[in-house]
C-alpha cells in the first residue's frame, strides 16, 4: 500500500505539471482518444489447501502511449509511465491482500474448530471416560466380592462334607 500510494502520489504531480504546463484541456484532448483498456490476469491457487487468488497486469512489453509527443510534455509521459506503474501495484496489491483475507479465514474456521474440540469434544469424551472407568472399577468390586462369597461358599460346603 506504501509503494502504491507513493507512486500514485508521484504520477498525480506529474499530472499535475502537465495540467500547468499545458493546460487542462489539452492534456484532456491528447489523451481522449486513447484506446484505455486495462487487463488483469486473474487466477487462483492452493496454499496449504486454501484457494487464494493470483492477479496480474497484462501489458505490452513495451507500453506506449496512444497519444502524438508533439503537443504534449514530458511531464505527461512521466505520467503516463507511473499510471502504468500504478495499474501493475493495484494488481499486485489484490492479489497479497485477497491471499491475507482467504488465510485469515482458513484460520478463523480452523480456530473455531480447535475450539470446539477443546472446549465441547474433548471435555464430553473425557467425561465419558471416567465414568467408564468408575462402571469398571464398580464391576471389579461386585466380581471380587462375588469371588469371595463362592470361595467361602465352598469352603463351607468343604467343611459340611468333612464332618
Amino acid at each position: 500500500r506504501a509503494a502504491l500510494t507513493s507512486v500514485l502520489m508521484s504520477a498525480y504531480q506529474s499530472l499535475r505539471e502537465a495540467n500547468i504546463a499545458q493546460g487542462s484541456e489539452a492534456i484532456s484532448n491528447a489523451v481522449l482518444g486513447s484506446p484505455a483498456k486495462v487487463n488483469y490476469k486473474v487466477d487462483a491457487r492452493s496454499i496449504m489447501g486454501v484457494t487464494v487468488p493470483t492477479v496480474k497486469f497484462q501489458s505490452e512489453k513495451d507500453l506506449k502511449p496512444a497519444y502524438g509527443f508533439a503537443n504534449t510534455s514530458s511531464d505527461l509521459d512521466k505520467a503516463f509511465k507511473q499510471f502504468t506503474e500504478v495499474l501493475e501495484l493495484v494488481g499486485e496489491l489484490a492479489k497479497v491482500e485477497g491471499t491475507i483475507f482467504q488465510l485469515a479465514n482458513a484460520v478463523n474456521k480452523t480456530q473455531r474448530r480447535v475450539n470446539a474440540l477443546k472446549y465441547v469434544l474433548v471435555p464430553k469424551y473425557h467425561d465419558a471416560v471416567k465414568w467408564v472407568e468408575l462402571v469398571l472399577e464398580e464391576k471389579e468390586r461386585e466380581e471380587f466380592i462375588r469371588t469371595k462369597r463362592i470361595k467361602s461358599m465352598l469352603e463351607a460346603k468343604q467343611q459340611i462334607n468333612n464332618t
